[in-house]
């Protein structure tokens, strides 16, 4: 926890009840406009391409891409030597 976490920790702490409840209001307004924030500066196609994200699988087996495109290399210019 940082140090300034801590302050604020005992900051609530030593305030009352009623003060508390406005400190909540603040850090759920705070909370809403960073994710408005976010929300808003994603165009259409990221938006899109999170959504499908979602519905991604994992491979039954992990793929060294590099080690495919060495050998189709290979098996395509073999002759050329």
């Amino acid at each position: 926890m940082t140090v300034m976490q801590e302050q604020a920790i005992e900051m609530i702490k030593n305030m009352s009840d009623d003060k508390i409840y406005y400190v909540v209001s603040i850090l759920r307004g705070i909370e809403g406009l960073s994710a408005a924030k976010e929300e808003a500066d994603l165009t259409k196609a990221q938006r899109a391409y999170e959504n499908i994200q979602h519905f991604r699988r994992m491979g039954l087996y992990d793929r060294d891409y590099k080690k495919e495109l060495r050998e189709a290399m290979e098996e395509k210019y073999e002759s050329l030597d």
